[in-house]
């Protein structure tokens, strides 16, 4: 396996992806979010990111998981990646604690209908060491919102959808403020339009996925212009691209 090199903001022959990701990170925070896509644009191959994902992407992934409080994600995502609750090994923690991070890694849900079973093991199967948090807004169904309420934290932030500056308010009350986003695209995209986001982490993988997959962003259309990026990191090991991008 070739050794991965940093190519912004400094040129290395071998760098720490840890040591990459944590600049500038650990003691800002804010919504960091995870994409990867083919070099043509799309975000899944066969409907899903795996199809993607490289041996380097996966270790970028674990990075960005260790440097954050919690995992945001949307409720589609979460249905069609088959999302657990996250339980981390003792070298992971240890990797944490080194960073200043606790040794549990939150799953916060996304929903703004809470359309999915209850019973699912990120919410079943949530707990002290593996925590699951919802946010929704006034207008989801109660009868979920009860049912869910007895197996992990419910946060109403809004009332006909979820208001980011609310919910990001609420996380950082439970100590949450390191949030890493995993998707999907529509997430990303409101995300965008609502100036939520502080960083995206890409990765582009060399490959060619054809006509047909969504792109990383989707949905409705964003008012006003293109979001302008800046770029502030850039790795590469076998061909594939992992960018560090800001909002300019």
């Amino acid at each position: 396996m070739a050794a991965m090199r940093a190519l912004l903001p400094d040129r290395l022959d071998d760098v720490d992806i840890y040591e990459h990701y944590a600049r500038d990170w650990v003691e800002r925070g804010g919504i960091r979010v995870d994409m990867v896509s083919s070099m043509d644009g799309a975000a899944t191959a066969d409907g899903l990111t795996a199809g993607l994902q490289t041996p380097a992407d996966n270790r970028v992934f674990a990075a960005l998981r260790d440097l954050a409080d919690a995992v945001l994600v949307g409720a589609h995502t979460v249905r069609q990646e088959g999302y657990a609750p996250v339980r981390l090994d003792a070298g992971r923690r240890a990797v944490r604690d080194r960073y200043g991070f606790a040794d549990v890694l939150t799953t916060v849900v996304l929903s703004r209908r809470l359309d999915f079973d209850p019973a699912a093991p990120l919410f079943a199967g949530a707990g002290p060491e593996a925590p699951t948090v919802v946010l929704t807004c006034a207008a989801a169904p109660e009868e979920t919102r009860t049912a869910l309420s007895r197996t992990v934290d419910v946060l109403v932030c809004g009332d006909l959808a979820v208001d980011f500056g609310l919910a990001r308010a609420a996380l950082a009350e439970r100590g949450l403020t390191r949030l890493l986003c995993e998707g999907g695209p529509t997430t990303f995209a409101e995300l965008v339009a609502a100036d939520e986001w502080d960083e995206l982490c890409l990765s582009l993988t060399p490959l060619l996925a054809g006509p047909g997959p969504q792109r990383i962003v989707a949905g409705l259309p964003w008012p006003g212009d293109p979001r302008p990026v800046r770029m502030t990191g850039l790795l590469e090991e076998d061909g594939a691209l992992f960018l560090r991008l800001t909002p300019r």
